[in-house]
């Protein structure tokens, strides 16, 4: 292949890629506008998660926003859940003093063996 074929043949892939480079330009365009729409959309059920949760705070129940025509949100709200405050009072866990004598043992005295320190006998 001489240089004008080349050239030629160049010129002709240009003009077949010009075409698809076009579409990809507006498959792009296109892909933006739809992450654009789909960052809208989750931005609008997270407020109105939040607009829904004050008004269950301000007395509303869930049956009547129901009623009412609101539908439940689909979005949770980020962040940890509220959960319900336990009735039940749970036993607080005595600490463990450093100076406890539990497993310490006492000195032995001559001609006695090791004693556990809570042990009791009489001399």
């Amino acid at each position: 292949m001489d240089a004008d074929e080349l050239t030629t043949v160049q010129a002709k892939a240009q003009e077949l890629l010009a075409g698809r480079l076009a579409v990809i330009k507006e498959l792009t365009g296109a892909d933006q506008s739809e992450a654009d729409a789909e960052a809208a959309a989750q931005r609008a059920r997270t407020t109105k998660a939040t607009v829904w949760q004050k008004a269950l705070r301000a007395g509303w129940s869930e049956e009547e926003l129901g009623k009412l025509g609101f539908k439940k949100p689909t979005a949770k709200l980020p962040g940890r859940p509220r959960g319900r405050k336990s009735s039940e009072k749970k036993s607080p866990q005595q600490p463990q003093s450093k100076d406890s004598s539990a497993g310490k043992t006492i000195p032995e005295q001559p001609g006695e063996a090791v004693r556990p320190a809570d042990a009791t006998g009489s001399r």
